[in-house]
């Protein structure tokens, strides 16, 4: 789902980001703990977790130019009028006046990914049909494990499960570098190009 190789100024801006969210997780596992260690934990906890993690990266992306703004508990509703709930985190590409189209959504639930899956397939899909074109895409997340969905109009793709925090990880940077900064990776590549399709006149992205 990720594209190939980067140049050299494109991967020294993407260590720059991985270093941001690096420090703010280092930073909310020193006030709250991790999920997993925490039974006390509730999904508000989870939000805030998720929203530690994704803060610097849609920040950045945001700084390379793209147009984008976070929703929060945002309701998406089906071409046909059906609402498919509501959305703890939507990002949305604000390309005109009065015109937004949907980039990606992320479904934090705090026991399992499994139980987002449902919520995300349907979100997905309510998206892409608003947007009209491109591919959207959508994250599930119990705040630690994560996993990426993307959907193009006819079919819906998935990555493994992936952890962005572990304990003892302020001890071990290189670790958290090399096992979960794909977190990343994976949500700059669908900040960059979720709703997105190429002009087959012109060859521009609309």
């Amino acid at each position: 789902m990720l594209a190939g190789g980067v140049d050299a100024k494109e991967q020294q801006r993407m260590n720059g980001i991985k270093d941001l969210v690096y420090a703010r997780l280092i930073e909310y596992i020193n006030i709250e703990g991790l999920p997993d260690a925490n039974p006390d934990f509730k999904e508000a906890n989870v939000n805030d977790l998720v929203l530690y993690t994704i803060g610097p990266i849609i920040d950045a992306v945001r700084k390379m130019g793209h147009n984008i703004r976070l929703r929060r508990e945002k309701e998406l509703v089906s071409v046909d009028g059906v609402t498919g709930g509501m959305e703890e985190f939507v990002v949305i590409d604000r390309i005109a006046v009065g015109e937004d189209k949907f980039v990606f959504v992320i479904e934090a639930k705090r026991t399992s990914v499994a139980q987002a899956m449902k919520q995300v397939l349907l979100s997905l899909k309510d998206s892409r049909d608003n947007n009209g074109w491109g591919t959207v895409y959508g994250f599930v997340t119990s705040g630690q494990q994560w996993k990426m969905l993307s959907y193009d109009g006819a079919l819906f793709q998935s990555t493994r499960e992936f952890i962005i925090a572990f304990d003892g990880m302020e001890e071990d940077k290189e670790a958290w570098i090399k096992e979960c900064s794909v977190i990343v990776d994976c949500m700059v590549f669908a900040l960059k190009n979720g709703g997105m399709v190429k002009n087959d006149v012109d060859g521009e992205e609309r």
